[in-house]
This record gives C-alpha cells, sequence and structure tokens, in this order.
C-alpha cells in the first residue's frame, strides 16, 4: 500500500527536503556550489524529460503508454521542488565567473527571475497536459506541444547558462541541445524504472510499454552517442579551435579526467547499445532498470565532469542531495492516484492483444 500524499503533503515535503538541503549546503561544504546544481539539473531533466515522452506518444496518437501516463505525470511535482533548491542555491551562484561582472543577460535579477519563471511555467504546461490527457481532453495535443517546445528551449538554458557559462566566454552552438538530448534520455529511463516497479503485472499492457521502454532507450542513447561525437567533429571540420580548450581540459589525452570521459561514452552509450542489440533484452524490466541505472549514473558523471575542472563539487554532498530528491521522486510516483485523475476510457483493445477489459490492467 504505502503513504499517498496530495500536492499539499507533498509540497510540505518539498520544503523539507530544500530545509535539509540548506543545512547540508551550509554545514558540510558551504564554498563547493557544484553539487546542487547537478542535482537540480538530473531531476528536472528525468521528471521533464518522462512528462514530454507522453507528451510526444500523446501527439502521435500512440496507445502504447497509456498505463504509464498517471505515473510519469507524477514527475511534474519535482519541478516545485526544484523551484526551491534553485533558491537554497542563490548563495552559491557566485561560483560563476559572469556574477561580478555582470551584463545585459548575465545579470542577477534577470538570471534568477527567468529561471524561476520558465520552470513555473513548465509546471503548469505540464499539469494542464498531463490532466487533460488523464481524461481524455482534446485539448492535450496543444498543451502537448506546448509542453516539447518548452522543454527543449528549458534543458537547452539549463545546458548553456548553469553549465556552459561557467567557463564563459567559451562557448559552442551544440553544448545546449547536447544538455537537452540528456535530460530526455534521463526521462527514459526513469519510465524504465517505473515499469520495474510493476514487477507483478504481466498483462499484455505492461509488456508492449516494457518493449516499447526498452526501444528508445536503445534509440535515444544512440542519439546521445551522436551529440557526444557531433561537439568533437564539429570543431574539427569547421575548424574552429577556439572551441577544444573546454573538451582539452576534460576528455583531452593528456586531460586528468580522461579515462572519466570514456567511462561515461561507455556507460551512457556503449554498454546499453551492446545489450539492448538483443530483441529479448529490451522486453526484460529487470535488464532495462538496470541499464537505466547505469545511464543515469554516467549522465550525473558528466554534469559533475562539467563542473568539475573549474568548481569543487563535494561529492559527499552531492551523494545526500541525489538521495533526498530520488525519496521524493518515488513519494511523487507512489501518490500518483491522489495526485492527478485517473486515467479515463478504456485502454484500447491492441494494448492488450484481445478485448479483456481495462481493469486487467491496472497499475499495482
Amino acid at each position: 500500500m504505502g503513504l499517498r500524499l496530495n500536492s499539499r503533503s507533498l509540497l510540505i515535503v518539498s520544503l523539507v527536503v530544500a530545509g535539509l538541503v540548506f543545512l547540508a549546503e551550509r554545514l558540510l561544504e558551504p564554498a563547493a556550489g557544484g553539487a546542487l546544481t547537478i542535482t537540480m539539473a538530473l531531476f528536472l531533466g528525468l521528471a521533464e524529460g518522462a512528462i514530454v515522452l507522453m507528451a510526444g506518444a500523446e501527439i502521435s496518437d500512440g496507445h502504447w503508454h497509456r498505463q504509464l501516463l498517471q505515473s510519469a505525470g507524477a514527475l511534474l511535482y519535482i519541478i516545485p521542488a526544484a523551484m526551491l533548491l534553485f533558491i537554497v542555491n542563490l548563495p552559491q551562484l557566485s561560483i560563476y565567473p559572469w556574477w561580478e561582472h555582470q551584463g545585459v543577460w548575465f545579470n542577477h535579477p534577470f538570471f534568477i527571475a527567468r529561471n524561476l519563471i520558465v520552470m513555473g511555467l513548465m509546471f503548469v504546461v505540464a499539469r494542464l497536459f498531463v490532466v487533460k490527457a488523464l481524461r481524455g481532453d482534446s485539448a492535450k495535443n496543444f498543451w502537448g506541444v506546448a509542453l516539447i517546445f518548452l522543454f527543449v528551449w528549458h534543458m537547452t538554458m539549463i545546458g548553456i547558462e548553469w553549465f556552459m557559462s561557467i567557463e564563459k566566454p567559451w562557448f559552442s552552438t551544440l553544448f545546449g541541445a547536447f544538455v537537452m538530448v540528456s535530460g530526455f534520455l534521463a526521462g527514459i529511463c526513469t519510465c524504465a524504472l517505473i515499469i520495474f516497479s510493476w514487477r507483478s503485472r504481466t498483462d499484455k499492457a505492461a509488456k508492449l510499454i516494457q518493449k516499447s521502454v526498452g526501444g528508445l532507450i536503445f534509440g535515444f542513447a544512440t542519439f546521445w552517442a551522436y551529440f557526444y561525437f557531433s561537439q568533437l567533429i564539429v570543431i574539427w571540420y569547421g575548424n574552429i579551435p577556439e572551441e577544444t580548450g573546454y573538451l582539452v581540459r576534460r576528455v583531452g589525452a593528456h586531460s586528468p579526467y580522461h579515462v572519466l570521459g570514456w567511462a561515461i561514452f561507455i556507460m551512457i552509450w556503449m554498454f546499453p547499445f551492446l545489450v539492448l542489440l538483443s530483441r529479448k533484452n529490451k522486453t526484460r524490466a529487470w535488464v532495462t532498470s538496470a541499464l537505466a541505472i547505469i545511464i543515469l549514473t554516467g549522465i550525473t558523471t558528466m554534469f559533475w565532469l562539467m563542473l568539475a575542472p573549474v568548481v569543487h563539487v563535494s561529492i559527499p554532498l552531492l551523494a545526500i542531495e541525489i538521495g533526498l530528491m530520488a525519496l521524493l521522486t518515488a513519494s511523487a510516483v507512489r501518490s500518483r492516484e491522489t495526485l492527478l485523475p485517473p486515467l479515463a476510457g478504456p485502454v484500447p483493445a491492441e494494448e492488450h492483444g484481445h478485448g479483456h477489459s481495462p481493469e486487467a490492467a491496472g497499475v499495482h
């Protein structure tokens, strides 16, 4: 059974988590700065990415995802928690080189305001989409399209402003898109972990969702590898050596992080690619969930590598913050029935393979 939280009690839990993070930041590593940025980027990416996956399925008139919609939709409540963490992180923003040398775009009030406003918009639009999709409202497609565009904007902005600007004035035109794809892949992996929690389910709907998510991990891990490689190939064929400094410090042959750069590539693409070449492995929840954990670890390590050469990142503090947010995420998914309306209408017959009743595919 487990404890089910409503939106008010989940907000209180989010405030408690933010308070604990604030105390940990002040007591353990008051001058670190990087750990909370990594935590926020990771959980915003996985929450928004999972809901955007549902939006893409709805817009394309898919049916495979319907029984996953409420669980993935509950992740929208991670966004307000991230807003609270962003406020907690304000004293640490001095890690950015532009903080003491403000300009038109990078200045204190504008940076803080636009990040909070965009996160607020993401929450509102995500909730509108999820509620209308669960109720079968025709307006779901409009809000789904709006959500996808807002997700691309938000995650690209996170990549540019939270990570790329740490090396200002260095820039890369691909960097924001790379972080956006990483966030979407994290969302797919989160859906795989949700499916693993359905271990008692053997109905056709659950098997179809499992197979679909397994294929999506395979496809988008490869898409992530394309962006990873593109960071290098564009510099080479475009002859733009001014972009190499960032990468040389992190993945260059003489960098102390060179092996770690290869480890990230193996965790997020090479190992999942080889395992998921087998069609059967795409249909095994324990395989895709194990790969999801490996990929999420790789994405977290990738975010760490983006900051660590410039800013000290406390590993114990990062572990504490990720642990607290993971508990909050699990609580939101478990509380989906009190946070969101039920799925309206029967599950399409093709999901079951036969004309079984929708109750047979209920989420337990």
